[in-house]
């Protein structure tokens, strides 16, 4: 076996590693988010999520001395760089039944093989049946609560567009907002991870094919990217101005975090593409009656649902992000902070009471930010006792390509960046979010390095149609050459 390498130690920026649960892996912050993300960004990210994931535990299960304490459980922020604690993760698997570490490593961790559970910390069957009603009941009731918090932020957007508005006003009614919709961000998306195992042990037993329409029955509702894009186009931009802007990084124009922040730039005008096809509730109806139909129907519902609350969620997510631009700075501007300081202060910092003399715990703390960019950290690391950074060796093993969402397509490979061929063509990346859904319109499917059964990708495909592949070797194919894309194997074949 070999020697795990020394990567460096926690430093004074970082999070303290918990003391139980030490493998962290970017996951799907690494397939979405910056590889760095500012202080001020990361108040906005790490602490919200950590809170929502606590209280959604709680619900589950009640208060745990695992999920509370002054550690951070289920974050962490290592060099300026975002890890979900998978350790944390796998352990929430545990207490979930007939559910294990790696449905969650599947879902959302790329296939890297998850840490082992402590048997001792996994709830009895009793408590593990009863946080899964729990988590059911919370997201039956999610759309009406994601319709109201989106109320709420409209109504903050038009508040911080007027001149003059109370600043400290709408940055606390912005911080509480932000944290709504991250706890419907993690309920949704912890909530799938059993939701489509079950999904797939019931169709398996009710389906005569089930191999054959699976693939089919896991397409979300429609998504609210598309409303969202469309507003760009209409001049009504307010609530759709955030997707010209990278997601995550608030302080995207800071020098410092500028060469961490991108986006996909896509703007060309042509027809899209336009398929018809049935949804899952039309296919069922035709295919099943009776008692089938409606267990089929209801976990199929109740699936799509929650992929749709999930993007609905994000996409909230980030308008708030986008919001925290303006009111960063203001902020800053209030208590005669530099510009170039205030990504280096957390929001909390800069609504709170004065403490200290901001302006100098930004410079220092600016300079350790500057320390810890220059270290380089895998995607996978491992705490140790000593404060000692090394890379686990679970992430050497080999993820081979996955198919997330079904079908088969050939077609031109194109780079995001490039210009759209008048083919078909199927788009290869690196990694994409929902700034690639003009691509999708057009693009007969996707082959991607990063990815997971439940990226935003997958989802995005799904909902339109198109084959998946993610965990390919892209470097492997080149531009221009024509392609097949199998969304239910994996597999990428070449036509030279």
């Amino acid at each position: 076996m070999r020697e795990p390498q020394k990567l460096g130690v926690v430093g004074p920026l970082d999070t303290d590693p918990h003391p139980v649960f030490r493998t962290y892996s970017a996951g799907n912050f690494g397939e979405v988010a910056p590889e760095r993300l500012s202080p001020f960004s990361w108040s906005l990210v790490g602490l919200p999520m950590e809170a929502a994931t606590r209280r959604l535990t709680t619900k589950m299960w009640g208060k745990r001395s695992w999920t509370s304490g002054e550690f951070f459980t289920f974050l962490g922020y290592i060099k300026c760089r975002p890890y979900h604690n998978y350790s944390a993760y796998a352990q929430i698997a545990a207490s979930v039944p007939w559910i294990e570490g790696d449905d969650v490593g599947l879902a959302y961790f790329e296939g890297v093989p998850a840490p082992d559970p402590y048997g001792a910390l996994a709830e009895n069957p009793f408590v593990k049946a009863k946080g899964v009603v729990r988590i059911t009941q919370e997201v039956s009731m999610a759309v009406v609560r994601i319709r109201n918090l989106e109320e709420r932020l409209f109504e903050l957007e038009a508040h911080t567009a007027e001149p003059g508005f109370d600043v400290r006003l709408r940055a606390n009614e912005a911080t509480e907002l932000l944290s709504s919709c991250w706890y419907e961000h993690i309920l949704s998306t912890t909530a799938l991870v059993p939701l489509t195992s079950y999904q797939e042990k019931i169709l398996a037993r009710v389906c005569d094919d089930p191999a054959d329409i699976i693939g089919f029955l896991t397409r979300p509702d429609e998504l609210v990217w598309k409303r969202l894009h469309r507003l760009t186009t209409t001049g009504d931009q307010t609530s759709a101005a955030f997707l010209n802007h990278p997601f995550y990084e608030v302080a995207y124009r800071h020098p410092l975090w500028a060469k961490y922040s991108h986006r996909h730039q896509v703007e060309f005008d042509r027809t899209e593409r336009f398929e018809s096809f049935l949804t899952p509730a039309e296919a069922i109806a035709g295919m099943y009656k009776g008692a089938r139909y409606r267990v089929i129907a209801g976990v199929t519902k109740t699936v799509a649902e929650t992929m749709a609350c999930r993007e609905h969620s994000k996409s909230m997510v980030m308008r708030v992000l986008h919001v925290f631009r303006t009111i960063g700075p203001a902020l800053a501007a209030e208590q005669s902070i530099a510009e170039e300081l205030w990504p280096f202060l957390t929001v909390a910092e800069l609504c709170g009471a004065p403490r200290g003399d901001l302006s100098k715990i930004a410079d220092e703390r600016a300079t350790l930010c500057e320390e810890a960019l220059t270290v380089v950290l895998p995607e996978n690391i491992e705490i140790l006792h000593d404060g000692t950074i090394v890379e686990p060796v679970a992430a050497a093993v080999r993820v081979q390509p996955r198919g997330v969402s079904g079908g088969n397509a050939s077609g031109i490979a194109v780079r995001p960046e490039q210009d759209i061929p008048d083919e078909e063509f199927i788009l290869v990346c690196e990694a994409a979010d929902a700034d690639v859904v003009p691509l999708l319109r057009f693009a007969s499917g996707v082959v991607s390095r990063r990815g997971s059964a439940m990226s935003h990708l997958a989802i995005l495909c799904r909902e339109y149609g198109i084959p998946c592949v993610v965990g390919a070797d892209i470097e492997s194919i080149p531009t221009g050459v024509v392609i097949t894309v199998d969304g239910a194997t994996g597999k990428v074949s070449k036509h030279e």
